[in-house]
């Protein structure tokens, strides 16, 4: 118990939002909801106002990345978001912050993240998708103090509630 931490006020904590398509603009609801300070980044302009900033200058990314504690990144695989993150991301960022992918492992650049994460000791990632998958045995992911691995299942599907949903789609 003598290391343990006393957590965070939600409304402490700026969460960047990095992708705004459906699940990204989900996520950010949802937080927002909860009391977290929400922050959005996407790489257009919204076609609408959204309940919290929402940053897509270029020119923007290092004001978004400097003040956000967590950063949530739910981008797409494209051309445009291969190794996105990569290490002048990853400076650019709090040296104390939370780096969450649950988009697509080719966003990240793994080896430059693998770097500051060793130079980096108090900054810690959730990595729920890899460039390759399965995650190799030999990663230095698994070993890593500040890293946490899950096994792509950034959410679960129930089926029951699936089949209803899908019922009244087709409706």
């Amino acid at each position: 118990w003598a290391n343990e931490l006393e957590p965070h006020q939600n409304n402490k904590l700026q969460i960047g939002i990095l992708g705004l398509g459906f699940l990204g603009l989900n996520v950010a609801k949802q937080l927002k909801s909860l009391g977290y300070r929400v922050f959005g980044f996407k790489n257009s302009k919204p076609k609408f106002k959204h309940s919290f900033p929402v940053f897509y200058k270029k020119n923007d990314l290092n004001f978004f990345l400097h003040h956000c504690d967590v950063i949530v990144t739910i981008l797409p695989a494209t051309p445009k978001t291969h190794h996105y993150i990569d290490k002048n991301f990853l400076n650019k960022m709090k040296k104390k912050a939370l780096l969450i992918n649950t988009g697509r492992g080719s966003v990240i650049n793994e080896r430059n993240l693998v770097s500051h994460l060793n130079k980096n000791k108090y900054f810690n990632v959730s990595l729920d998708v890899f460039e390759s998958e399965p995650l190799k045995k030999n990663s230095p992911f698994w070993q890593m103090k500040n890293t946490t691995v899950t096994p792509h299942i950034a959410s679960l599907t129930f089926l029951d509630s699936a089949i209803d949903l899908i019922y009244k789609k087709i409706l």
